[in-house]
């Protein structure tokens, strides 16, 4: 019987790095993680590919490549220094959306819309051959990062609610519906092709001994009873709850979904066109330290509305595994890597100190 995992029997204290985005060199990644190993965190999530740019030589896929990509001597140097900080690294190749970079040279992959506009950056995953990319992405990822979880990605693939009403048409993606009908019968929806996917990637990471992990942006709960519910195997990064009539953690939770706490009101320190992130984690509702705690999720969207999910009684299994910052480089340009990890810093500290607290 394989050891229990760390991210089910140790809290889990994790910071979340867009090296799709803006480029990070190993040197100052190795830095990061002894400062984290330092103040207690316990995992660093790669997001590895974005739209524009794909940060690391995945094997077999290493032409996707930016040119100044991580190669697999930076990588090894990253796992070393990983493990010696007690630091789990989660790799992310984020599908079916931000996949544009990916995309290069498979363009026939690219999802059209009911009108035939193609949308560049999407995956049409109703096709097998973007089943098996994605498959074979996720392998590649997994052999060059150890450890006992993926990142799936799957995050702003649909559209969202404040989008206009033909973005909103539930047969926006013929191809999807199609597939999903194909698959469950004639009440199956697109997002039900999504739930597919998500299951066969789930399925895939398990077989390669690594617990799947996905933003929960399209999660249907299983307790609403969808045609294709997405695995309870899968933990769920729950970052987002855009309007009350979407589901928010306590859904999940009923549902029998572990969950780790990315609350984007609370959490998220973004290099933005807009402006630098604000010191020691100050954001719209205040600083870190003075709003959140460690079970404090997301109520509703930049609303200063949170829920607050109450302990598990002693002795039995948490399904809140634990909690995690995020950075986001929007604008990657407008701060360089040093800079960005001394400001980030003013972050991590307080972050650490409120999870060691809670």
């Amino acid at each position: 019987m394989p050891a229990p995992s760390r991210l089910t029997t140790a809290r889990y204290v994790g910071l979340s790095l867009d090296t799709g985005r803006k480029a990070f060199s190993p040197t100052t990644v190795v830095d990061l993680l002894h400062r984290m190993g330092a103040l207690g965190f316990t995992a660093l999530h790669l997001h590895l590919t974005e739209t524009h740019r794909v940060g690391v030589q995945l094997p077999g896929f290493e032409e996707l490549a930016a040119e100044d990509a991580w190669n697999s001597d930076d990588v090894a140097r990253i796992v070393e220094a990983a493990d010696a900080s007690g630091i789990a690294l989660i790799p992310e190749v984020d599908l079916p959306s931000h996949a544009a970079a990916l995309l290069v040279g498979r363009e026939h992959l690219r999802l059209r819309d009911r009108h035939g506009t193609m949308l560049e950056d999407r995956l049409d995953i109703s096709r097998p051959e973007s089943l098996q990319f994605a498959l074979d992405l996720l392998g590649a990822a997994s052999d060059l990062f150890p450890g006992e979880s993926i990142h799936l990605g799957g995050d702003e693939f649909f559209a969202a609610p404040w989008e206009d009403e033909d973005a909103q048409h539930p047969e926006r993606f013929p191809t999807l519906v199609d597939h999903a009908r194909t698959a469950l019968g004639p009440e199956a929806t697109a997002l039900d092709s999504y739930a597919l996917f998500v299951n066969a990637l789930a399925e895939r990471a398990r077989e390669l001994g690594r617990i799947p992990m996905l933003w929960n942006d399209h999660v249907v709960p299983a307790a609403q009873h969808p045609l294709a519910p997405i695995s309870t195997d899968v933990v769920l990064d729950v970052w987002i709850r855009w309007r009350e009539w979407t589901p928010s953690v306590t859904d999940y939770l009923d549902s029998g979904y572990r969950v780790v706490n990315s609350n984007g009101d609370l959490l998220y320190f973004v290099l933005s066109g807009d402006g630098l992130p604000e010191p020691h984690g100050r954001r719209r509702f205040g600083l870190l330290e003075d709003t959140f705690a460690p079970r404090r999720f997301m109520g509703l969207a930049a609303q200063d509305v949170h829920l607050d999910v109450p302990p598990v009684a002693e002795g039995e299994p948490d399904p809140v595994l634990g909690a995690s910052m995020s950075v986001w480089c929007d604008a990657p340009e407008v701060l360089g890597e040093t800079e960005t990890l001394a400001l980030l810093d003013t972050w991590l500290v307080p972050f650490a100190r409120v999870m060691r607290a809670g």
